[in-house]
């Protein structure tokens, strides 16, 4: 029986208005049925076959209900789990495409070709004042940045007195996670984030 939008009056004649849905709950449908029995016409009552597809009709909407909610319900769980799962990663660091540098943080620095020394210039955000930190061949060339303030940085390499071009790998450490609208945004030591699709590793 298919209910789009049911009108009816009470018995004492008070009439209850149009009651318009685009969707039937179980309990709007058992009411209907109840109601369709007992005001039904004595001289032709309802045939027990059409009571019976009724009630299936009935069985039908509680099945789907209880299967929405059962999706909710995993809906749910799984994102909870998926944000407890982020948060456990605060302290660690993460992969990201970065010039920012806060307390922690580390550069791999990886020359484009052979090289004398890697210069890695790095540029106060507080103060603006600039330093530099200079790698000869041989050396790691891994920086740690253990200043308080925040930084941006630029990397070059030098050979002969001719600058070469560096790629930099950088991990930030993760500070915090927040929330929003149920997607975690890892939060850097500056305050930066990182939605987690701009993550490339965690360690």
């Amino acid at each position: 029986m298919e209910v789009n939008s049911v009108a009816y009056n009470t018995v004492a004649g008070n009439t209850q208005g149009t009651k318009k849905s685009t969707t039937v709950s179980k309990d709007d449908f058992l009411k209907i049925l109840v109601t369709q029995l007992k005001y039904q016409n004595p001289l032709e009552p309802q045939k027990p076959e059409e009571f019976l597809t009724q009630l299936s009709q009935l069985t039908q909407v509680e099945q789907l209900q209880n299967m929405a909610s059962a999706l909710e319900t995993m809906k749910k769980s799984m994102e909870q789990s998926n944000i407890s799962q982020w948060i456990s990663t605060v302290g660690k660091k993460m992969n990201v495409a970065s010039s920012n540098l806060s307390r922690g943080d580390v550069v791999y620095i990886k020359p484009e070709a052979d090289f004398d020394e890697v210069i890695l210039t790095k540029t106060n955000l507080v103060t603006g004042s600039k330093e530099a930190v200079t790698f000869k061949k041989g050396d790691p060339l891994v920086y740690k940045h253990e200043g308080d303030d925040a930084v941006a940085i630029s990397v070059t390499a030098i050979k002969s007195n001719k600058a070469i071009g560096c790629k930099t790998d950088v991990y930030r450490v993760i500070a915090g996670v927040n929330i929003e609208q149920g997607i975690p945004l890892l939060v850097a030591g500056n305050g930066d984030t990182y939605t987690t699709d701009k993550i490339k590793e965690i360690q």
